[in-house]
């Protein structure tokens, strides 16, 4: 369970990135921060971050843009989302399995 619980969390994180970085569209000199998740080998996930370095577009007066790339921040929310969606999934089945077996442990016991 620890490592659904895991999951759920680096998944908010990658979220919460993409937000940010969405809602700093407009902020000069922003840089966006990349997330990507990664298991060990127990099966525990987490969400590794790193700013860009990557300089936005000039602008006018000498400033630079932020360089958000607004279509890859949309694909990292769908990819949140599915991600709880499928751990929401493997919760639901884990209990449906728990509740199978304790019911027939009980069958048995009677």
């Amino acid at each position: 369970m620890s490592d659904l619980i895991s999951a759920l969390q680096a998944n908010g994180i990658l979220l919460a990135n993409a937000s940010s970085n969405t809602a700093n569209l407009n902020t000069r000199e922003y840089r966006s921060i990349r997330t990507t998740l990664a298991a060990d080998a127990t099966g525990q996930v987490s969400a590794i971050t790193s700013r860009t370095t990557t300089p936005g577009a000039p602008d006018g007066d000498g400033h630079e843009s932020s360089n958000v790339d607004l279509p890859r921040e949309i694909c990292d929310m769908m990819r949140a989302q599915r991600g709880f969606e499928a751990i929401l999934s493997a919760i639901s089945t884990r209990e449906d399995m728990l509740d199978g077996l304790m019911n027939t442990l009980m069958e048995a016991g009677e």
